[in-house]
């Protein structure tokens, strides 16, 4: 009987020898421990968290599309005062007839629809956002990137006429898709 208490007070003090010397290693091992559970609730929240989806900021399509307007004709303006060749100033007014007539229907009948957003932002920047720098070259530099001016006018009349399309026949299951290729062609940029 004697021995087993030797024994048992032999293997507590082996036992409270080995705790007081690794008692470091035991407090760094809980802290790390304790530290890496936070960092991992922490980064689980943060990848967890769902992207915030921009939605169009809520105005008046009216005064929306009064101030696009009047975008629009300090444009017109400009493009006549600078005397750009005749067919970037008609390409230029043709695009600016169509909005014209688009910008008023898409903004009253679908206020607050990703494809009006789109299109009221190539309106106001897209569209000076591509004939500012044109406007400032040298007329030597005009006359050599006219074409390539042109050839993004195109594209912009082109996709004007696709939505004045979809909105005339009320396709608005396409509305989405357009919407997401107008803006990663001509707004993300911006």
């Amino acid at each position: 009987m004697k021995k087993n208490w030797i024994l048992i007070i032999a293997i507590g003090l082996a036992a409270g020898a080995a705790v007081y010397l690794l008692w470091q290693l035991i407090v760094a091992a809980a802290v790390s421990a304790v530290v890496a559970s936070l960092v991992t609730i922490l980064v689980y929240r943060i990848l967890d968290k769902k992207p915030e989806i921009k939605t169009p900021p809520k105005v008046d399509p009216a005064v929306e599309v009064r101030n696009m307007f009047g975008g629009l004709v300090d444009l017109n303006i400009r493009i006549r005062e600078e005397s750009l060749p005749s067919a970037v100033v008609s390409r230029v007014e043709g695009i600016i007839d169509k909005l014209r007539e688009l910008l008023p229907e898409i903004n009253e009948r679908h206020p607050t629809h990703e494809l009006t957003w789109t299109l009221n932002q190539m309106a106001k920047e897209y569209l000076p956002k591509v004939m500012n720098p044109y406007i400032s070259l040298s007329l030597a530099d005009r006359t050599s990137r006219q074409q390539e001016l042109l050839d993004s006018l195109n594209g912009v009349e082109a996709e004007i006429d696709n939505v004045a399309e979809l909105v005339q026949s009320e396709k608005m299951g396409d509305f989405k898709a357009k919407a997401a290729f107008l803006r990663a062609r001509f707004v993300q940029g911006l």
